[in-house]
Formats: C-alpha cells, sequence, structure tokens
C-alpha cells in the first residue's frame, strides 16, 4: 500500500522579547491555532490544545539553568497539546513533533544557542510526565526524513501507533532563555518557532537523535556493552540488531561501554570505555586506526621506546578536534596502578609486575596515545587466551576464533594480528608488550615490519 503523508500542524509561534533595564527580563507570546482533524481510511489522528485560550504570557522570565527550566510549571510557562490517535485493524502511522524557526525580519534575533526547548510525554493514563526530549539548542537538520520533516526542522520526539482503537498522547513543551545567553544592556531580541506533526501510514518512525550528554554533544550514541552472544541486549561493536541506544548518559560509565563519538566536525567513530574517571573518560577505538607499523624503527631495541609508532598516531588523529588534548611523560606520568615503562608477566600469579623506568623520553602532548600494561591488566588482560574483554580485541585477525564477531583480515586492513602498548617486555629483550587476536597480551620484536598496527586511547568530556 501506497504510504499516504499527513501533516499536521500546531502553529505555536514564540515570540521572545529580551531587554536589559537593571534585570534582565524576557517576554514569550504563544498564538496557537485551533483542533485539526484528518482522517487515513479508517485511522483517525487529532490534535488539541489543552489550555482553552489562544495565547499564554510569561512575564520576567531570566535567564536560567536546566534544572530550573525543567521545574517551570503553570499556564504561563508551559504549553500542553494533545496528540489522539485512533485507528482499525492492522493499522501502523508513524508520527515526527518537530519544530521549524519562523524567520525574524524586524528585529535582532536570538541565537540558537541563548534559548533551550524541552518536551516532556505523560506517562499514560497517569498525569505523570517523563522526558523525552532533553533540554537542548535549536539544531537544524541538514535532509529530510522518510516521514516529512523538512530541512531546517528539528525533531522533538517520534513515535508509532499500531494498537487498533485510541491512544492519547499528552505533551507538555518549555522553553527558557538559557542561562549563558549575553544580550547587550538595553537591546530586545526575538525568536520564534512553529511546532508541526509529519506523519505517514504504514511506515515505523525513526528514534530520535539528541545528545545523550547535556555537556558533550559531540556523544551521538551509547550503547551498553553486552558479549553473550545470544542474550537479549547482546551488543559488542554498537551494530548489532540487539544492540540498544540509551536515551540518558549513566552516570556512571561501566568498561566496554561503547560510543559513537564525533571526534570532528565530518568523522564521527565507535570508542569503547575503558575507564570513567568522574568528569571525563577514557576511551579507546573499536578498531585500529592504523595498520602494520613499526614500534621502533632501527635496531630491535626496545629501550629508546615507542619514538616510531608515536608520531605515527598522534598525525592520524591530530584533526580529532573534539577530543582533549593528553600531556604526559612516559616513566612519569601515571596510567592506571603505577607509571613505570618496563613490565614482566609472572605466570605463578598471573600478573605483571612493572617496576622499571626504562625510557628517557621527553614530555608529549597529543589527541591520542597507546593502552598501557597496567591499564590492559586491570581490565582482565592476561597472557591467557580470551582473558581479555572480547570488545579489546574484537576486529583483529581470526578475532572469530576466540571469541569475537569482527575480522579484520588482509586487503586494506593488513595482516592485523594485534595492537602495540606503550611498555617493554622485561622477560625479552627488544620485545614489547602488545594486546593478540587471541585474547591476550602478547610480545613481539620492537621493529617487526608488519602484522601490528595502533588502536588509538583518547579522553573526552562526559
Amino acid at each position: 500500500m501506497k504510504a499516504k503523508k499527513l501533516i499536521l500542524p500546531i502553529a505555536m509561534l514564540l515570540l521572545l522579547m529580551v531587554a536589559t533595564i537593571g534585570v534582565t527580563f524576557a517576554m514569550f507570546t504563544f498564538t496557537k491555532e485551533g483542533t485539526v482533524e484528518n482522517t487515513l481510511e479508517t485511522s483517525t489522528i487529532m490534535l488539541t490544545y489543552t489550555e482553552g485560550k489562544t495565547g499564554i504570557m510569561l512575564n520576567e522570565a531570566y535567564p536560567m539553568s536546566d534544572e530550573t527550566g525543567k521545574m517551570l510549571n503553570g499556564s504561563d510557562n508551559v504549553f500542553d497539546f494533545t496528540i489522539t490517535a485512533t485507528l482499525g485493524k492492522a493499522t501502523t502511522i508513524g508520527y515526527e513533533v518537530t519544530a521549524i524557526k519562523i524567520p525574524i525580519n524586524d528585529i535582532t534575533p536570538l541565537e540558537d544557542n541563548e534559548v533551550k526547548l524541552y518536551l516532556e510525554r505523560a506517562i499514560d493514563p497517569d498525569t505523570t510526565y517523563d522526558e523525552v526530549f532533553l533540554p537542548m539548542n535549536f539544531i537544524p537538520r541538514t535532509s529530510p526524513t522518510q516521514l516529512g520533516s523538512p530541512i531546517g526542522s528539528m525533531i522533538l520526539d517520534s513515535g508509532t501507533f499500531t494498537n487498533e482503537g485510541t491512544t492519547i498522547h499528552n505533551y507538555r513543551l518549555r522553553l527558557w532563555v538559557d542561562e549563558n545567553a549575553q544580550v547587550p544592556n538595553g537591546e530586545s531580541r526575538k525568536y520564534g518557532v512553529k511546532i508541526n506533526v509529519y506523519a505517514k501510514q504504514d511506515v515505523i518512525a525513526e528514534p530520535v537523535e539528541q545528545p545523550i550528554s547535556k555537556t558533550n554533544l559531540n556523544i551521538k550514541k551509547v550503547f551498553t556493552y553486552n558479549q553473550e552472544a545470544g542474550s537479549s541486549n547482546f551488543c559488542v561493536t554498537g551494530e548489532e540488531e540487539t544492540c540498544t541506544s540509551l536515551k540518558k548518559a549513566p552516570s556512571a560509565y561501566e568498561s566496554g561501554t561503547i560510543i559513537k563519538y564525533k571526534v570532528n566536525d565530518t568523522e564521527e567513530k565507535y570508542f569503547h570505555v575503558m575507564f570513567d574517571e568522574g568528569d571525563t573518560l577514557v576511551l579507546q577505538q573499536r578498531e585500529n586506526l592504523v595498520y602494520d607499523t613499526m614500534w621502533y624503527k632501527g635496531a630491535n631495541d626496545n629501550t629508546k621506546g615507542p619514538l616510531t609508532v608515536l608520531p605515527i598516531l598522534e598525525e592520524a588523529t591530530k584533526g580529532w578536534t573534539n577530543v582533549l588534548d593528553q600531556t604526559y611523560t612516559l616513566g612519569t606520568t601515571v596510567f592506571k596502578d603505577n607509571a613505570f615503562t618496563g613490565c614482566v608477566y609472572s605466570q605463578t600469579n598471573k600478573a605483571f609486575n612493572c617496576a622499571t623506568n626504562a625510557y628517557t623520553l621527553g614530555e608529549r602532548m597529543a589527541k591520542a596515545r597507546l593502552i598501557t600494561v597496567q591499564e590492559a591488566h586491570s581490565l582482565g588482560c592476561t597472557m591467557e587466551q580470551r582473558s581479555c574483554p572480547i570488545w579489546m580485541y574484537n576486529y583483529l585477525r581470526d578475532s572469530v576464533s576466540y571469541g569475537g564477531t569482527e575480522n579484520r583480515t588482509g586487503g586494506d586492513y593488513g595482516v592485523n594480528y594485534g595492537y602495540w602498548s606503550m611498555n617493554e617486555n622485561l622477560g625479552t629483550p627488544g620485545s614489547v608488550w602488545l594486546l593478540s587476536h587471541i585474547g591476550g597480551m602478547g610480545v613481539a620484536a620492537a621493529n617487526i615490519t608488519s602484522n601490528y598496527g595502533i588502536r588509538p586511547v583518547i579522553m573526552i568530556q562526559k
């Protein structure tokens, strides 16, 4: 059946006047066009406003924090509307609640980053509301959606009606002046938006993509890691059908958590959480970034440090503008348990002893670095096969043979047996610790010309 497009306009004009005379105040005016009803074959969707009046006025609305804005209440502070769907048998209707800016020509408009939008939906049939769109500045779409939301719009919520009979969704919209808005003294500004609902029959609505983190908008998606194949939430790469995208950032990230991150204006990459350090996260890229590179070019010498591999890594990641700089000195900066650069493995204790500073490298500042033996060991890695979590050795040669889900062999990826660590191996002259495709720590000559690559370790804000 050909999908039929349904556009349900809620023309809501937000007129925001900001003037500063001693103190800052703001005036909002909503004008709303009345009830709209549309019919699709045996189904009906109706939109109504619950305030019972054509406008609301907010006086002396000061710039405020998100926490304060989310608590605004009363008829002068919130805008309620309802979507009611009455469906016949075997009917599916997907819809999107979309904000569209209204051009302001008669006065200087407020910038998008000076106003926050926040949408809640009632938990039917109760009147308790749950947030469906976190406080966020307006970000226009660069492409239309399948349901019809146009370029320049911003989707606040989406859903799909499938139940025969009547379903009601009660929405509550709040808007406020961002606490960081800076309006010159005595100037007035405006900001306008219109809310439309776009819908199509026989189409499933895509989930709304919005920032997981309020402080880091480059965190695009977060998935809880689970390596147990066959389970309902099996998710190792972030791309399995069983992966569930979190709507909110967890208060504390567990190791292995999968993050889709925008490293610069054009590149998005998958990373796994190594450690949650409060305000920041230590992440490792899901795949190797560089393949078939030496750890140290020249004589088979592990005492000089990773002088070859680090510049290659730093060059490959220097354009990652959305990643925090890391300043460290090998042998001085503490990575996890200690700062030491030389390690030996005890087969008896199944543990690493890193108690020697072997390098004399100076301070480095870069967007990415290598994992350390101490960090890998704290995540479970020993020299035993499959001792590491799968995410640490997935996307390596023959990783599926050792419990992984994705192989990277040959072609553009080289042989790809593993990736280098920061640390030399004290047990074998000239050798270096690495993470192997068999799922544990291994060693290789520092100047081997192929087989091993680089998996970047970065830091980002939560």
